[in-house]
Order: C-alpha cells, then structure tokens, then sequence
C-alpha cells in the first residue's frame, strides 16, 4: 500500500476516532488506582510492575548509578523495551515530585504504555489495508477498536499494546519491502528483534519470514545465494537488537536471571501456576469467545482471510498475516494456557482482512446473485458481532467505572479495620492473599504472595495475623485439581483445608464473611 495524500481523504476521521478512543480510555483508566493496594486487587500484575518502575527513576547519587538502576532493574519477566518506555514516561513524575501519585502515574502508564501503541498499531492496519482512501477506513478502524479484547487490554499496565505494534511494524516492513530482500526486510528484522525483547512471542515470526524469502525466489526477484544470505543476515540483525533492547543482557549476572526466569515463565505457561491449567480449544474457547467473537464469526473471518489470498492487491500481504497467524495461534491452542491478551498481536491482522468485504453501492449492483448472497451473508455476520461486541464493551465500561465502589474486598476491609481496631499501631507481621484490599493506613508489615500457601511458609514467616481470601481458598480445594509440584500441592491442600474449616494450627479465627477470613495468634 503506497502513501498518498491525496487519496487518504479519511485520515481526518481516522484520527479524530482514534483520539476519541484515547480519551474515552482515559476516562476509563481514571479510576481504581487510589493506592497500590487499590491497583493490586483490580489488576495484581500491575501492583507487581508499578515499583519496580518506581524504583528505575529513583535518584541513585550519580547519572552512573541512575543508568545502571534504569537498566538493571530486576524484574525480568518483561523485557526492557516495556519497563523502558514506562520509565521514561515515569520520569518527568519523579522530577515534579510526584512519583508517589499512584493515581495518576497509572492513568499516563495505561494510557501511553498500554492504550496508545495499540491505537497506533490498530491505525497502522487499516492503513494497510486501505490507506485512508475510503470509508472502509472508518468501519475497520471502528471494528477493531470494540473488539473486547482491544478494550480489555486498553484498560491495565502490560506490554501486550507494545506487542501489538511491533506485530504490525514488522508486517508493515515486510509487505513494503515488495520481496526484494531489500532495506525494509532488514529494518523489519529490527523490530523482531525488539518484539523478542519485549516478549518472546516474535520468535514465531519465522514462517511469515520464511514466506518472504519463498516468495521472493518464485518470481524470481533474488538467487538462492541472496535468499540465504538474507536470512542469515535477518538473524544476525536481530540477535543484535535483541541484545540492544534489553541491555542488561551484556552483563553475565543479568542474562543468567533473565534464563533463570525465561525458565520459570516456561514452566508456568505450559504447566500453571501452582495447578496444571488446562489446555486446548475446550479449556480456552470461553475466554476466546468473550474476547474474540462467536465461532461462526471467527470461521467466516478465516475463510475472508483465504479468500483474500486470491485478491492480487491483497494477496502477499494476507500470506504474511496468515503466516505469523497459524504459528502463534497453534503455540496458544495446544502448548500453554490461554489467556486473552495473547492473541491480540495475530488476531486484529486476521480481523483486519474484513476489508475485503466492504464494497461500495455500485461495486455492489455489479457483482452477480451469488456473490451478492454471500456478501450479505458475511455482512449479516460482521454486524451481528459488532451488536455483541458492542454490548460486552458496554460491560466491560460499565464495570470499570464503578469498580471501587462495587469491590466486595474494599468492603471487607472496613470490617477488618473495626475487627482489628486495636492492633492497626502496633508493629505486627501481616499475611494477606494479594486479591484482598490491605492499603498503608495502619503500622503492619504486609507480605503477599502469588504462590499457594503451605503451613511450612506460614511457620517459617511467623505471622501475627492471616487474612485469607475465600475465593482463593475455594478454587483450591475444586475437585480434580492436580498440582504442578504433587507433593507442595498436598501439603497446600491441608493448609487451605484446615483454613475452610476454620483451624489453622496456632490461629484463632477471628472474622469470616463470604469475601474472607482473619485469623490471628
């Protein structure tokens, strides 16, 4: 698709509808982030990140120890082109004083981390797809943006945004390049090894690569010797901008925790967290239908996508979308449990190819019966999912919006407090699951954890008080769980059982409701 100002009549509203989504987000992102214990119940990955990008821009004595503190900050479970970008939108909050404002430190987080490069990325699609040159641009755009993963993924701190446009950058580069291996196809390297950085997800970007270099040598537009060359030096560029974006990697102690938690994040994905997750279209398929869409919706989005394949305008392009499709999508459905913003870099591309369908009044009047039958058809389709998708977003708004006020664990809390009344100024050593409000108005020493409990840790931390969630407690003791680690899962299993029951060893039970349980010694 070649730029022209000319043509792209609609960029006017493309923009405006972006930045009214930019700002209905912002809106959304406003709330439920008084404290980080208000951010840690909504979104307990966000609480995880938030102080550790905190503490990248704290001042370290010399711009020496400031760099290494901003580079080397530990917590490698994302690259550094996420906690990057999120420092460097932190700063200018460090030097007006105001760090410490969870509030609205997460609202530019979300909104310049998160809402911004997948509006950016969004944009970019609908560009490739049509360039601003009719009203195509406008539905797709509108299309794309309600898509409620889309939505969900605008509203929480995660690299899955940043991962969204690099996917669409590195088509992008790909499809101009024209398959002669040129600059493009180098620069597209680039940005793989970026997303690679970011999260290892990139690394399936090998069949849409592959696809290239095939393509390439059918119409004879290189040599086998350029062709292999070409890959060669594909990998070697982004071996180096693997290594540029995360540059703790140059240190030795640096690339031996990241494998050490590249190892552990393996784990964890295929197997679970703590319990084996399930795996498969039938443990996955009722995320993927809230997010995604209804089956009939995401098979007539397949079959546009190979019907695409035989529009010669549109041809190389829908291969290069199909080609990194296939790999991620069959990584997600068979290998590791499925979670929603773990297809928003493949899905949206596949989506986009919806724009093949729109046609104008009289691009309709000239197709025959049959096409015109189908073409109604998958309209009927594409409405109907952007009622319902429309409807979830709804939902989805609506439940942000009141989502302090309508938190059963904010309330719980207040019980606590009036439970807990006389201890709140004493020094005590407090154990609470993560998903339960505990904010800083009292003089405990917090700890939390993400890992299933075991009387052996509770001993071994000597807590004065316990404060458990229910619904953890239940989730635990489901029938039919298997531990990931069998032995560790029975010995949870006699803690959260004995917490059921009311009789941790060395704890009274001194409040329960549905929300929670609080013992002390």
């Amino acid at each position: 698709m070649k730029w022209d100002k000319n043509e792209a009549r609609f960029l006017p509203f493309v923009v405006l509808l972006s930045i009214a989504f930019f700002i209905l987000f912002g809106f959304l992102n406003s709330t439920g982030s008084n404290n980080l214990a208000m951010v840690r119940i909504f979104e307990p990955d966000e609480a995880a990140v938030l102080p550790v990008i905190q503490n990248m821009v704290a001042p370290k004595g010399s711009l020496d120890g400031f760099l290494r503190g901003f580079i080397f900050y530990g917590y490698y479970y994302y690259g550094f082109p996420f906690f990057g970008l999120s420092g460097i939108i932190a700063l200018p909050f460090q030097w007006l004083g105001q760090i410490q404002n969870t509030q609205l430190i997460m609202l530019a987080l979300r909104q310049f981390v998160s809402v911004l490069p997948m509006i950016i990325g969004i944009v970019l699609l609908v560009y490739l797809q049509d360039g601003f040159r009719t009203y195509r641009s406008i539905l797709l755009l509108l299309f794309l943006l309600i898509v409620p993963a889309v939505f969900q993924n605008a509203l929480w701190l995660h690299p899955d945004g940043l991962v969204l446009l690099l996917s669409v950058l590195i088509l992008f580069f790909l499809n101009k390049d024209n398959r002669s291996l040129g600059k493009y196809f180098f620069i597209s390297a680039a940005f793989c090894g970026v997303l690679v950085a970011t999260k290892l997800v990139g690394v399936f970007f090998f069949l849409a690569v592959g696809t290239v270099l095939i393509w390439s040598l059918v119409e004879k537009k290189v040599n086998w010797k350029k062709a292999l060359l070409s890959a060669v030096v594909y990998i070697l560029i982004l071996v180096i901008f693997f290594i540029i974006s995360n540059p703790f990697l140059l240190s030795e102690w640096g690339r031996i925790e990241y494998l050490n938690i590249a190892r552990k994040q393996s784990d964890m994905l295929s197997s679970g967290y703590g319990v084996i997750y399930g795996k498969g279209l039938k443990s996955l398929w009722p995320i993927m239908q809230l997010y995604y869409g209804e089956s009939v919706f995401l098979i007539t989005t397949l079959i546009v996508s190979l019907l695409s394949i035989f529009n010669k305008k549109r041809n190389f392009f829908t291969a290069l979308i199909l080609a990194w499709f296939f790999p991620l999508t069959l990584y997600l459905l068979f290998f590791i449990h499925f979670k929603y913003q773990y297809w928003l870099p493949v899905a949206l591309p596949l989506f986009s190819t919806w724009a093949l369908i729109f046609c104008n009044k009289d691009g309709f009047r000239t197709i025959n019966f049959w096409r015109k039958v189908i073409y109604i058809l998958f309209t009927s389709i594409l409405v109907a999912q952007f009622c319902l998708f429309s409807y979830h977003d709804y939902k989805i708004a609506k439940k942000q919006i009141f989502r302090e006020k309508s938190n059963p664990s904010i309330q719980f809390y207040d019980e606590v407090r009036e439970v807990l009344f006389s201890e709140l100024n004493n020094p005590l050593s407090v154990y609470f699951d993560y998903r339960l409000y505990l904010p800083d108005d009292n003089n405990w020493e917090k700890t939390t954890s993400f890992d299933l409990l075991t009387y052996e840790y509770i001993q071994e931390n000597h807590f004065d008080i316990l404060i458990l969630q229910q619904q953890r407690i239940n989730d635990y003791l489901q029938e039919g769980l298997v531990g990931v680690n069998p032995v560790e899962f029975e010995k949870s299993q006699i803690f959260y059982r004995d917490a059921e029951d009311g009789q941790i060893d060395g704890y009274n039970l001194i409040f329960r409701d549905e929300v929670g349980l609080v013992f002390q010694k």
